[in-house]
């Protein structure tokens, strides 16, 4: 099985918001080889799916790890394989949490709900708002209200933000401190601003992307060993850990690289889709340990 990352790994959402014909048939050409192809990502149904129409890319039967791991979707037919639900108290709780930190928070409802972001209407970081603006454009489903911590939201899968590191930092501990057993908050680098910016988005207890590709590896018989997992984010460590091969991105931050098995070109060089071709062909990941030409 080849677990992909979208975002920094198939896609450079700096400047794309397709995927690029080389990698679409890089993609392609590993499902054609016989291998289960899954894509491993921190975006919901409604963000992927929008992608996909937009790449005119209809793959059947793709499996999916969404929202890091808090929905995972996979088998023959395709269908739920787990879901890891916030509910209402602790949704509530985490608002307070966000707001005491003094940071905006981002509220994604279930695929059941609509898949729903409920976002505060207040001063947004120039991040922030071009995170918003670009999903109200090309996703939707985003629903504005000028106090989240008056509105009840029964479930969710995430909440979310993103702001400066020291900012993530102090919240991150904030909420680990308080609801650690309950929750797994995950921080990754935004691949918006330079590095200065950091997200911090937080999770039923026991959702991450390793535990959604050992839930599809499981599905469809496939031991972890017989896993390779290609990202570019802290995101991405959880699903390396479980995998038999890893591959990071050219320019991932240090702690991935460290990580990771093999390290491919990076993503404005089509790096993802070269390892994948090679898949295709037969070449196994090996062949790029330590090698990123």
């Amino acid at each position: 099985m080849v677990a992909v990352d979208v975002d920094g790994t198939l896609l450079d959402t700096e400047f794309d918001d397709t995927l690029a014909p080389r990698t679409i048939a890089a993609l392609d050409a590993v499902r054609a080889a016989g291998h289960v192809l899954a894509l491993c990502t921190g975006r919901n149904t409604r963000s992927v799916n929008g992608l996909l129409e937009k790449s005119r890319w209809a793959p059947g039967g793709l499996p999916m790890v969404l929202l890091n791991g808090a929905l995972v979707k996979g088998g023959q037919p395709v269908r739920e394989l787990s879901k890891h639900v916030l509910e209402e108290p602790d949704i509530g709780r985490l608002i307070a949490l966000f707001k005491a930190c003094d940071v905006v928070p981002m509220v994604y409802g279930t695929d059941e709900d609509g898949g729903v972001l409920h976002y505060q209407t207040c001063e947004l970081n120039d991040i922030l708002a071009r995170y918003i603006d670009a999903r109200r454009q090309t996703v939707g489903a985003i629903l504005p209200t000028a106090d989240l911590a008056g509105e009840t939201i029964p479930r969710a899968l995430e909440v979310g933000t993103i702001d400066h590191q020291e900012k993530i930092a102090t919240l991150t501990a904030r909420v680990n401190a308080e609801m650690g057993g309950r929750v797994n908050v995950i921080n990754t680098r935004s691949l918006l601003g330079g590095g200065a910016y950091y997200w911090a988005e937080v999770y039923k207890a026991g959702c991450d992307k390793g535990t959604g590709v050992r839930t599809l590896g499981a599905e469809v018989g496939i031991p972890d060993g017989r896993i390779v997992a290609i990202g570019d984010n802290y995101n991405d460590l959880d699903m390396f850990a479980v995998a038999g091969f890893s591959v990071a991105m050219a320019g991932s931050p240090d702690e991935v690289l460290a990580a990771a098995d093999g390290i491919a070109p990076p993503v404005g060089e089509h790096g993802a889709a070269r390892v994948l071709e090679d898949i295709a062909a037969g070449v196994w990941p090996p062949a790029h340990k330590g090698d990123p030409s």
